[in-house]
């Protein structure tokens, strides 16, 4: 499966932890830095049906992270 991503603002180290929805899912691409506008195709493997039918769950905010939404806490 496919999943398109487009940064509205700069993106640093995009990385999608597809083990998260499936633990036998892999992704193609590893970190990947956007600026605004450009998009990026993420190529995932599954075979697990669950996931298959809800591809939206590897674009959940616990799935799909990237360095800007770390926070320090001081």
């Amino acid at each position: 499966m496919e999943l398109t991503v487009t940064a509205k603002s700069y993106v640093r180290d995009l990385f999608c932890m597809a083990d998260k929805v499936d633990a036998k899912a892999s992704v193609a691409e590893g970190m990947v830095s956007l600026l605004p506008g450009e998009s990026v195709v993420l190529h995932i493997a599954t075979a697990d049906a669950a996931a298959l039918a809800a591809p939206g769950a590897f674009a959940a905010a616990n799935v799909l992270r990237y360095a800007n939404d770390l926070k320090r806490e001081w």
